[in-house]
C-alpha cells in the first residue's frame, strides 16, 4: 500500500482539506468509545481545531494514488524535543502501511529540525496502539494521569532521533 501513497506537508491552509481531516480523525477514534477512560479528546475535534493547530504545528498528509487525502499526522515543536500526535487513518484502509509511512515522516522532519527525542501519550487501554509505537522505534518512557483520575490513565512514550544535534 505505502507504494501508492503520497506524504506531504502542506504550507497554504487553503489547500488544506480540514473537514476531510476532520472526518478521518473522527472515523479512526471512534473504536476507543468503550475502551478508553477518559474519553478521548478527539471525539470532539473540529474545523477550528485543526486550522488553530495548523498555524502552530506541523501537519503531515497521506494522499492516495488518486489524490484523496486518507491518513495525517501532526508534530508541535517542544524545545529540544517534537510531540507527534492526531495520528489517524481512514479506517477502511488502515494496515496497509500508511500509519508507519506518517510516523517515519513526521520522525525524520522532526530529525532534521535537530530534536532529540520524538515523543507521544498513548492511552494504557489501547495496547494495540502501544503495540505499533514500539515497533516504530518508541519505547515507554514515563506515565501520566488525567485531571481527576487518581490511576494511571496514558504511557509517555519516546524515540530517540539519530542525527541529533548534541551539546
Amino acid at each position: 500500500m505505502t507504494s501508492s501513497i503520497e506524504i506531504t506537508s502542506p504550507r497554504d491552509p487553503a489547500l488544506v482539506p480540514f473537514d476531510r481531516l476532520v472526518e478521518i480523525l473522527l472515523a479512526a477514534f471512534a473504536f476507543q468509545d468503550d475502551i478508553v477512560d477518559p474519553p478521548s479528546s478527539a471525539k470532539s475535534v473540529n474545523i477550528a481545531e485543526l486550522q488553530w493547530r495548523f498555524a502552530r504545528d506541523t501537519l503531515f498528509v497521506a494522499h492516495d494514488s488518486a489524490g484523496r487525502v486518507i491518513g495525517q499526522i501532526w508534530v508541535e515543536d517542544v524545545g529540544k524535543d517534537a510531540y507527534l500526535y492526531k495520528l489517524s487513518v481512514d479506517p477502511s484502509i488502515q494496515g496497509g502501511g500508511i500509519g508507519k509511512a506518517l510516523v517515519e515522516a513526521a520522525c525524520a522532519h522532526a530529525e532534521s529540525a535537530g530534536k532529540e527525542n520524538m515523543r507521544l501519550h498513548v492511552r494504557v487501554e489501547l495496547t494495540g496502539n502501544i503495540g505499533f509505537f514500539k515497533s516504530r522505534g518508541f519505547e515507554i518512557a514515563g506515565e501520566g494521569v488525567h485531571d481527576g483520575y487518581d490511576r494511571t490513565t496514558f504511557w509517555k512514550m519516546a524515540r530517540p532521533l539519530r542525527l541529533a544535534k548534541t551539546a
